[in-house]
């Protein structure tokens, strides 16, 4: 049980580390901000979008019954502009944010010139990028979160980053790398959230392809809302069925948006780099 944790979050301030693993509390909370604010504009997209001929009531119906929708894919010159710029500007560790930084083409196998071992390199502030800026204000993509949350949501976060091909073991990179995210969760982002994210680069489960549990957002027993985030993949297999388990591969440009309550995964790149946009709405 992870109940110190979550203690311990709690003193902190962190009250939705613990409520907002119940989704009757994620419910509630985008019924209470409804009334308070008003019901969100219906999802119409309209206006210029990257996303045309979106289905918006049939994809919000999707993520709720499946806690995902694949398929809200970005047009290859959107793709080709958010490529150049992640391979042009200076990344940075994932566990060493104020670092020495380095470009995409200094690294060989997960090490940069000086000899360190990366997991991830991160773009600093990616929406300085016209086109990842454009994803982030895209009307049919906003209309896709507010019908799904019910509100719209107060905080954005864009993380654009490379996950580097490498021979790293998986200890090594839970332990020394701080890529922890190659284990099943699920994240616990605030009271209410749903992410959008794109590959930028071909991706397939062996270039760093996600993999997911569809409809664990929803029923998980007590002993994992009240325990660890993270659990075995043997251990989610067997509470919700490996039929439900999926890897989301597909060329670049390839888009899917996720309620991340879902137990989710990486698989670590062994045989081509990953270029990822991530954008998260929360609470």
């Amino acid at each position: 049980m992870d109940v110190r944790r979550i203690a311990a979050r709690l003193s902190g301030g962190e009250i939705h580390y613990a409520l907002g693993r119940f989704h009757f509390v994620r419910q509630i909370y985008g019924s209470l901000r409804e009334l308070a604010e008003g019901q969100p504009a219906p999802p119409s997209g309209g206006g210029a979008t990257l996303f045309p001929g979106a289905d918006i009531s049939e994809i919000t119906r999707t993520i709720n019954a499946d806690a995902v929708y694949v398929g809200l894919n970005l047009p290859a010159e959107t793709v080709a502009e958010i490529a150049e710029f992640a391979r042009t500007e200076p990344l940075h560790a994932n566990y060493d944010p104020d670092g020495p930084t380095f470009h995409y083409a200094d690294v060989q196998r997960g090490r940069t010139p000086d000899g360190r071992s990366v997991a991830i390199g991160g773009v600093y502030k990616p929406c300085r990028c016209p086109a990842v800026q454009a994803v982030v204000d895209d009307p049919v993509l906003r209309s896709i979160v507010t019908g799904y949350l019910g509100h719209t949501p107060r905080e954005i976060m864009t993380i654009l980053h490379w996950s580097f091909a490498s021979d790293f073991d998986d200890e090594e990179r839970r332990r020394r790398l701080r890529h922890h995210v190659i284990d099943y969760h699920y994240d616990v982002s605030g009271f209410n959230f749903v992410y959008a994210s794109f590959y930028i680069t071909d991706t397939n489960r062996d270039s760093g392809a996600h993999v997911m549990m569809k409809r664990s957002h929803k029923k998980k027993p007590l002993r994992m809302l009240l325990g660890s985030a993270s659990a075995s993949s043997e251990a989610v297999r067997k509470q919700f069925g490996i039929e439900n388990e999926i890897t989301i591969e597909g060329p670049a440009g390839t888009g899917f948006v996720q309620d991340t309550s879902c137990y989710h995964r990486a698989t670590p790149p062994t045989a081509g780099d990953r270029l990822m946009l991530a954008v998260r709405f929360i609470n």
